[in-house]
């Protein structure tokens, strides 16, 4: 199965959702029609899987422990960066253009991506907001919603010029401090400066 999925993304990244057909994709995964089929039965089925594990997958880097688990701004600053590496990854971009080219059709493909995507992300990010609020370094009421705005202050500006291709540099460093101190100057407590 997992040569299955391996062809699949490599077939689906390349060609979209649409482009992608069941030959190639066999044929990329080295196996039969009839070994695909055996274990999903449908082209949709196939890429709503190769969805869900890519997600996992990219999911992972923002689960990592952080260096800094006491100083709120190193913190998010640390967590900023991952959030923007990881929306200026080639495959992640490639794989959100897929998704994005999909739910046209399969409209699950966004529902899937939204549940172990950004809103897995918001509950990573919540959990360690709820962190820092408890050791008194963030005053934060609503976590859900703060999660929300500081991935939304993180990517903004970084992830719809990646999907667009348009060659903007960005300065990772400081793009992460400015989105901090937007986040503290609403969030901060007494010791997050």
């Amino acid at each position: 199965m997992a040569d299955v999925l391996k062809g699949a993304r490599e077939v689906f990244l390349k060609c979209g959702f649409e482009g992608a057909s069941v030959d190639a994709i066999a044929e990329e995964a080295k196996v039969s029609k009839t070994t695909l089929y055996a274990h999903f039965p449908s082209k949709d089925k196939l890429f709503l899987s190769v969805l869900e594990a890519e997600c996992d997958s990219l999911s992972e880097e923002i689960c990592r422990p952080l260096s800094s688990q006491n100083d709120a701004r190193s913190v998010l600053e640390e967590l900023s960066r991952r959030m923007i590496g990881l929306v200026m990854d080639d495959d992640y971009i490639r794989l959100l253009r897929v998704c994005i080219g999909a739910v046209s059709v399969l409209p699950e493909a966004g529902e899937i991506y939204m549940g172990a995507g950004p809103r897995r992300a918001i509950r990573i990010v919540a959990k360690i907001l709820k962190d820092l609020h408890e050791m008194k370094s963030l005053d934060v009421k609503n976590v859900q919603n703060a999660s929300a705005q500081f991935i939304h202050l993180s990517v903004s500006g970084v992830i719809m010029p990646q999907l667009l291709a348009v060659d903007q540099p960005i300065d990772v460093s400081e793009h992460s401090r400015r989105a901090v101190d937007a986040f503290l100057g609403a969030y901060g407590g007494r010791d997050a400066s």
